[in-house]
């Protein structure tokens, strides 16, 4: 960034307009090379408010702040995205915005808003490239993966990202919370991630059930982790699991009733994590956490050195046995001499 542009008053301001929080993972570090060519090692953040991405990046240094752009649908769609990013850059006064996509609403919007340096993907796409300055993707990256375009992306803007490993930060009062509550429970401890946003990437209650028991010798606990809706449709299962001796304490523990900061430290202070293609798997990966996600459609690649993969063929996750799973998992648990991470909550 020229001396000029970085003496301009307002923040640098960067949009990540996918919905979900594994979606944000894999943009961390692109923000936080961002932030490092900025004189304040910050930008702020315009996320969907699906990804959740206040809470995720509650303590992460290279996010001032976020604020959130809204998702419209219906006639007016357009019209409505245009004036709802031209009101974050009236309140957010840029001093540039990087749009890292294609669309060319919000680039058409800052522009309206007299944005003075506006960057995006481009990739041939003349309805954002048309209020953008360069360098843009090529067209022929149009069906590239959206990590291979953000890494181009950084090549072509000279960001520095030397890993693509998220490196999560967790809140310390999240993790004392997570080990105030269960650190009586015995370890090595297992996450089953079983939620997950849609039916055709949630693999069955009774599967999980079957790998825990499957697993009883690794893990002396084992937390169901997933969300309210998630709760209501595994409790009976949970309650179904035998516990290692009758009348004491239970082996599995329904968690669905954390919140994402603290579902992100129990996932860390974890030995290893099993679950569906979604938010949590991605988090676990973040944090360090060895993670087996069970794919079914559009399957994440195992972008971190902590993801592995089962795939059961593209749209069938539930053509992925109890027996794989359970193999995957006593495998890497063997190989990895996985053990529940200490991190102090200083």
């Amino acid at each position: 960034m020229s001396a000029e542009k970085s003496s301009r008053a307002g923040p640098v301001l960067v949009y990540a307009p996918d919905r979900g929080i594994g979606d944000l993972m894999w943009h961390l570090p692109t923000f936080r090379a961002i932030a490092a060519q900025t004189p304040e090692g910050q930008v702020v953040l315009a996320a969907r408010p699906s990804s959740r991405a206040a809470e995720v990046l509650a303590v992460e240094p290279s996010i001032a702040s976020v604020v959130y752009a809204r998702h419209f649908t219906g006639t007016l769609k357009g019209v409505s995205e245009v004036l709802d990013f031209w009101r974050i850059c009236r309140e957010v006064k840029p001093r540039a915005v990087w749009i890292l996509e294609k669309i060319g609403r919000p680039a058409q919007a800052a522009w309206l808003a007299g944005v003075p340096e506006r960057r995006g993907f481009g990739l041939g796409h003349k309805s954002q490239e048309q209020w953008l300055q360069g360098p843009f993707l090529p067209k022929a990256l149009r069906p590239a993966h959206r990590l291979a375009k953000l890494a181009a992306f950084e090549v072509l803007h000279g960001l520095k990202v030397e890993s693509r490993e998220p490196n999560l930060k967790l809140d310390p009062k999240a993790v004392a919370a997570v080990q105030a509550r269960f650190g009586d429970r015995l370890g090595p401890w297992l996450v089953l991630g079983v939620g997950a946003s849609e039916p055709a990437r949630t693999w069955p209650a009774e599967r999980f059930a079957a790998v825990s028991q499957g697993l009883d010798d690794l893990f002396p606990t084992v937390f169901w982790l997933g969300g309210p809706n998630d709760a209501l449709r595994v409790q009976q299962t949970v309650d179904a699991q035998p516990a290692p001796i009758p009348g004491v304490m239970a082996r599995d523990l329904l968690a669905c009733d954390l919140p994402l900061d603290q579902a992100a430290a129990l996932i860390a202070l974890s030995a290893g994590f099993l679950g569906n293609d979604s938010g949590p798997l991605n988090v676990a990966a973040s944090v360090g956490c060895p993670a087996i996600g069970l794919m079914g459609t559009s399957p994440v690649p195992a972008y971190s050195r902590w993801l592995s993969r089962l795939d059961g063929g593209e749209g069938r996750i539930a053509n992925i046995s109890v027996d794989q799973a359970v193999q995957a998992v006593r495998t890497r648990f063997i190989d990895e001499a996985w053990a529940n991470r200490d991190i102090g909550a200083a």
